[in-house]
């Protein structure tokens, strides 16, 4: 359990991100100031297509009980680029289990490891908050929580006093609590993960200071939730979210009862791909809109525009924005080509089978050797055509 616990720490996507978007660095400390032009290095253009693209426009489709399946060229995509992805992805040693790819809804591209079929279970690891954060969404839309500026010791009694009295549901959701940040391991390996989220210190004044990224922060979220509407966040999502979409997902709790919206929710990968395409489609299945279109643009902008992470959603080079987890775990958004993008590595829930976080129920993924979240990425959106 001491490696699972150690491996549970948080991974760092800036790097990866910034390569995807041409970011770079030097590896001398005392770089040397340039005092002529480089001479000219000649690019190489991508290879052409091997097959013809078609150009659209596109019919957009819905899935039913099931995905309707085109080719990735039918829907505008090199299948080259993305076999060249796949291969990236489920090299030796990298652990992938799955990878899909989504086109103007139809599932144009799928494959999994050797010993794993569509119908095994995946786990999110921290692609769980984001959708974490469209169920705050939902709760601010039914007007159980009355905005972003209302103080989370509404719902958080230990809050209600003092400094921790001005974090706001605005900070908790843009890692601004100023509230230090236990290590990611003694969450996950706590009877009561939500009594170790709520019991820290402040380190700074709330709005003021970016501790870092918060598990623990996302954890209170599920408390604010379940105070504000009721429910907690698996039945919440489920009414409002999963059984009208078809994602099934089974959200792991701690021994006391409390969903871990900070991660770890077990579905089969096709199922998280209709989350992918909810947000792909700005909050609307089948012509109804189930995620107002003001919380979309409100918690992805910064995101797509400032390319920070903020309302839970990281940021994607190429006008994407994307869900991430631990180890490679990742739904990827291209609103502007309805194109979505997943990754998740091999899975198998140790234990009893319940999804109850016990010493012994635990979560057990591979740590890739070699992967990369923007190399992968790289190579999957180059697939569309320029």
């Amino acid at each position: 359990m001491n490696a699972i616990r150690r491996s549970f720490a948080l991974v760092t996507l800036s790097g990866s991100l910034m390569l995807g978007c041409g970011g770079g660095g030097s590896n001398s400390p005392n770089p040397q100031p340039v005092t002529s032009a480089p001479p000219a290095v000649p690019v190489t253009p991508p290879p052409a297509c091997s097959t013809t693209v078609a150009e659209g426009p596109f019919e957009l489709v819905w899935p039913a009980a099931s995905w309707a399946t085109s080719t990735p060229a039918a829907q505008g995509l090199c299948p080259d680029d993305l076999e060249d992805a796949a291969e990236y992805a489920f090299a030796d040693g990298n652990g992938t289990g799955a990878v899909l790819i989504i086109k103007n809804g139809y599932l144009v591209f799928d494959r999994y490891a050797e010993d794993r079929t569509d119908e095994d279970l995946v786990t999110s690891w921290s692609v769980a908050k984001s959708i974490a954060s469209v169920l705050m969404g939902l709760a601010i839309d039914d007007t159980r929580i009355s905005g972003l500026e209302q103080s989370v010791g509404d719902f958080v009694a230990e809050w209600q006093e003092g400094d921790k009295a001005n974090i706001t549901i605005d900070h908790m959701m843009t890692l601004r609590t100023a509230l230090e940040e236990p290590d990611a391991g003694a969450i996950y390996g706590a009877e009561n993960q939500l009594a170790i989220s709520v019991d820290r210190d402040l380190v700074g004044t709330p709005g003021e200071q970016h501790v870092g990224y918060s598990n623990a922060d996302v954890m209170v979220a599920g408390e604010v939730l379940e105070q504000a509407v009721g429910l907690n966040a698996q039945d919440y999502f489920d009414i409002k979210l999963g059984q009208t979409i078809g994602l099934n997902g089974e959200w792991w709790s701690d021994e006391m009862g409390h969903v871990l919206t900070y991660c770890c929710m077990d579905a089969i990968p096709v199922e998280f791909a209709r989350f992918g395409l909810l947000m792909a489609r700005n909050g609307s299945w089948n012509n109804e809109q189930l995620i107002p279109v003001d919380w979309i643009e409100t918690s992805t902008l910064p995101a797509r525009e400032d390319f920070i992470y903020r309302y839970y959603w990281w940021p994607v080079a190429r006008g994407g924005y994307g869900a991430f987890g631990l180890q490679g775990q990742m739904i990827v958004i291209y609103p502007e080509y309805d194109l979505v993008v997943l990754r998740f590595t091999l899975y198998t829930r140790q234990g009893d089978g319940r999804t109850v976080r016990t010493p012994t129920n635990y979560h057990d993924t591979p740590a890739p050797e070699n992967f990369d979240n923007g190399e992968f990425l790289r190579l999957a959106r180059e697939s569309v055509p320029s």
